[in-house]
């Protein structure tokens, strides 16, 4: 009998080894959202630093050049290419991510495409380590070298504009965005500074970038003849109009709502204007930057008529030009209005 009681049992029952991994499962079920949530919180923070590089480049560009650069720009000539401002000569015309390239230490790419004598397939394209957010893959990697997940301010659609008596697009004027169309006729140019915004709505009521998943390349890709096609508002920028649309290809005149249609996909060869507006995988926000620099996350059921505030420089004016009633009463600038 003594023998028996001294015996001592080794190992555990089955019951216990269920209950201690039944106790570490509940644990690592706790844990997992909280990993998750510190995942998403560093990529937050890498995409807000991403924008502010191309906020503090705009800045020193606007210092420089007493401007801020077009969403759409001669960069340079080219034979085989358009000639859109008209002055019988061929025209490299690229979006607003070229003009800030020396402010972002890539001065090699910048003076490859402002070169008269490298021909438009000789330009330097490649991916920039800070064009793509890490929660907001490239939707499309057809775009090639030069994916771009950041967008700029371009008001309102540049097609939805009215004409003049002889049929002529009016340009759209400073008060309704920060990004102008500079591939026009010189005569014909508008653009904006850091004066008219302190003037008028205030640059840290204005936005200047955003994200969004579905745009393409800050260098167009050719069409199939090697041809390269002009860029559009579609590929980088953000823009706003009277009212958002649906999730609907055959939309031409409106943008839909902030974090909306996020399973269609972008054509790179002919992008889609209702895409063109901020997008993201960060669960119900965008990450944003103000043209005075600072940025933030901005939810995505944001009012439409505030998001219109916001990307107006001077929203009266703007209201204005655009016969938008409601956007003109709204007026809560520090300006004349």
């Amino acid at each position: 009998m003594s023998l028996r009681i001294g015996r001592r049992r080794r190992g555990f029952t089955l019951v216990e080894l269920l209950v201690v991994i039944t106790i570490i499962g509940m644990l690592v079920s706790l844990l997992l959202p909280a990993v998750q949530m510190a995942r998403e919180a560093g990529r937050r923070t890498q995409c807000l630093n991403n924008q502010k590089q191309f906020a503090t480049a705009l800045a020193n560009y606007e210092s420089a050049r007493r401007q801020f650069p077009g969403w759409a720009q001669i960069v340079s000539h080219d034979a085989a290419a358009p000639d859109v401002d008209g002055d019988k000569t061929g025209d490299v015309v690229g979006t607003w991510v070229i003009p800030l390239l020396p402010y972002l230490e890539q001065r090699q790419i910048y003076h490859s495409w402002v070169d008269d004598n490298v021909s438009w397939p000789d330009k330097l394209k490649i991916q920039l380590p800070i064009a793509i957010c890490p929660s907001n893959p490239p939707e499309d990697m057809n775009a090639g070298l030069t994916v771009m997940m950041y967008v700029a301010n371009a008001g309102s659609p540049d097609a939805d504009w009215p004409t003049d008596q002889n049929e002529n697009p009016i340009p759209e004027g400073p008060a309704s965005a920060v990004f102008l169309n500079h591939a026009l006729p010189k005569a014909q140019r508008k653009s904006i500074s850091l004066d008219y915004l302190s003037a008028h709505d205030g640059a840290s009521n204005t936005l200047a970038f955003s994200e969004n998943i579905h745009a393409t390349s800050w260098a167009p890709v050719a069409d199939s003849s090697g041809t390269p096609r002009l860029p559009s508002e579609h590929d980088v920028c953000m823009l706003w109009s009277p009212s958002p649309g649906d999730c609907n290809r055959s939309e031409t005149k409106r943008v839909s709502h902030l974090n909306r249609c996020l399973r269609d996909i972008q054509n790179p060869y002919s992008p889609h204007l209702y895409l063109a507006r901020p997008a993201s995988r960060h669960p119900g926000v965008v990450i944003v930057t103000y043209c005075d620099g600072h940025g933030t996350t901005q939810r995505d059921n944001i009012d439409w008529l505030v998001y219109k505030q916001l990307m107006t420089p001077d929203n009266y004016l703007a209201g204005q030009y655009k016969n938008d009633p409601e956007l003109a009463n709204s007026v809560y600038d520090s300006g004349e209005n």
